[in-house]
């Protein structure tokens, strides 16, 4: 019973883990997609994961892009860079587009923390995987963050050459609100360098892409740079009534706007007012020198030389804080050096590469040259065995063709003894005829016996000479016999007799009958054989 109480409890506790689990992807999944348009839901949503370190990689990777993202655009302050570098690991080696955003929140952290190294180096990084994802948007943010970088080391015309590329990026990404940023931003940039009239285009181009946006905080943006420029310009007036404009609505930026208020109260001898929104201000953050300078003026206005002297110190020390704060060496500098490690890498990646490349040749053609040498000793020898067994074959042709003469050559003298014989036995055979026609009584009895015996060694002579001539010329009283049916054995008897080389005169007492019969069997068998006038009995039986 214990035990399956445990097992239900683990039971219990595993389907809530996955619930959990499907609970906070779906919390993730909607975050995502309400990121750009409400980024402050989507922090909300974001917050509803308890435990974010029980995710799986993806989703813990994309939990920390997602939460910095939403912290950047709510511009909620961040110390610890320790939940982005979750992201930067996971995402550099996988997406590059998502691996682009987590190194640029990096760099905007580690640049509130005071690192200016570390945020360089982050954003130099964040421009290579925005380069690799051929996100435009992305690459828009970085080229505006590397404007804000060299803006910071005093350095206008790098800084507009970048606002110029963001702007470009965000046109072709076809975001409008930061297409609109990007042309305050180069306003800015004409601004700093004191081009106050290209600074007052853009900013007039700028107002006109922002006016379908109904967007309160780009407004107010405008109208203090408008302010701004047109105070440098020494139209106090129009400078007040542009920077009241966009005081009237409070945002992230009061302090900017307090300050520049003040800047032009003090200019207008105003010393009240100035003071008065100097005292507004309470965190001036990178505006700090200009804030105690103002104080420092102010008070030098009003013969207060020691307040006066404490705010140039203050003022002082902001500067020295900024200057320690910001890099070593110059941002354009630094992207020299990055660029040059990313093309040295990039080198000895190829170097690497074809190396790689010419070792796997050289070993292609090393097997290619160790199966062309096989191949050809291969074929070597099986031609040496080709011409040995040729060689073989002709030694046993030589052979054969040298046994089959030697045999026809015996047969052949086989034939003749028996030609000679069957002569012999013939003349013989006559002398018993003419005997027997003069013999009487029992001697005629003895002589036919006689006769009889040399018939049956004349056949039997003829069955030995049918059975040579039939070595000698393939079989050739049977091939006769199958393909001319007509034959009798006469007929092939008499042509073995032919290719046995016996005379006619021979034939005719050998089978004991006239010249002139012979010759009638003779053009008997022509016509079974079907030959033309022309052909020569001998010479057709000779080469059937």
């Amino acid at each position: 019973m214990r035990h399956l109480l445990f097992f239900c409890v683990i039971c219990l506790f595993l389907s809530s883990c996955h619930d959990s689990f499907r609970h906070d992807k779906i919390l993730l999944s909607r975050a995502d997609s309400l990121m750009e348009s409400y980024p402050n839901s989507a922090l909300l949503l974001l917050n509803h994961i308890t435990d974010s370190r029980r995710l799986p990689a993806p989703e813990q990777a994309l939990y920390a892009l997602l939460k910095n993202q939403a912290y950047d655009k709510c511009n909620i302050s961040i110390q610890s860079d320790s939940l982005i570098r979750i992201a930067t690991r996971y995402y550099s080696t996988r997406d590059p587009l998502r691996a682009g955003y987590a190194w640029l929140y990096l760099a905007r952290i580690d640049k509130k923390g005071g690192n200016a190294e570390a945020c360089a180096s982050a954003l130099l990084k964040a421009g290579s995987y925005a380069a690799k994802s051929n996100n435009f948007q992305l690459q828009g943010f970085v080229y505006n963050d590397k404007a804000i970088e060299c803006q910071a080391q005093g350095q206008p015309d790098s800084m507009l050459f970048y606002y110029r590329m963001a702007y470009g990026a965000f046109q072709k990404a076809g975001d409008r609100r930061s297409s609109a940023l990007g042309l305050i931003n180069i306003a800015n940039g004409y601004y700093l360098q004191n081009h106050f009239n290209s600074a007052l285009y853009y900013i007039n181009l700028a107002k006109k892409a922002t006016d379908p946006l109904h967007e309160r905080t780009l407004t107010n943006t405008i109208y203090r740079f408008t302010g701004l420029i047109y105070y440098h310009r020494h139209n106090y007036a129009a400078a007040l009534h542009n920077l009241k404009i966009a005081a009237q609505t409070s945002d992230q930026y009061d302090y900017n706007k307090w300050i520049d208020l003040a800047m032009v109260y003090l200019q207008t001898n105003k010393l009240d007012s100035a003071m008065l929104y100097l005292k507004k201000c309470t965190n001036p953050h990178e505006m700090a020198p200009i804030y105690y300078q103002l104080w420092q003026n102010l008070y030098e206005k009003k013969k207060d030389f020691q307040t006066a002297l404490y705010y140039a110190k203050k003022d002082s020390d902001a500067k020295d804080s900024l200057r320690q704060q910001a890099l070593k060496e110059s941002f354009a500098g630094m992207e020299k050096r990055y660029d040059y490690q990313q093309y040295a890498t990039e080198n000895k990646s190829l170097w690497m590469y074809s190396r790689q490349k010419n070792v796997f040749i050289i070993l292609l053609l090393l097997v290619i040259s160790l199966t062309a040498i096989s191949f050809v000793l291969f074929k070597r020898r099986q031609k040496h065995r080709l011409l040995e067994q040729q060689r073989i074959l002709s030694t046993k042709e030589e052979m054969l063709a040298k046994q089959g003469e030697e045999k026809n050559l015996f047969i052949k003298k086989q034939l003749d003894i028996q030609q000679a014989m069957l002569k012999n036995i013939n003349e013989q055979r006559k002398d018993i005829q003419a005997d027997l026609t003069q013999a009487r009584g029992v001697r005629k009895n003895d002589i036919a016996k006689m006769l009889d015996e040399k018939e049956q060694e004349i056949s039997k002579l003829y069955y030995e000479i049918t059975a040579n001539v039939d070595m000698l010329y393939n079989q050739i009283s049977e091939r006769l016999r199958k393909q001319y049916s007509n034959l009798t054995s006469g007929d092939i008897l008499i042509c073995c007799l032919l290719l046995a080389g016996f005379e006619s005169s021979v034939i005719t007492s050998l089978l004991n009958i006239q010249a002139k019969s012979y010759n009638m069997r003779r053009t008997i068998i022509r016509k079974r054989l079907g030959l033309a006038h022309d052909m020569n009995l001998a010479d057709f039986l000779a080469n059937f």
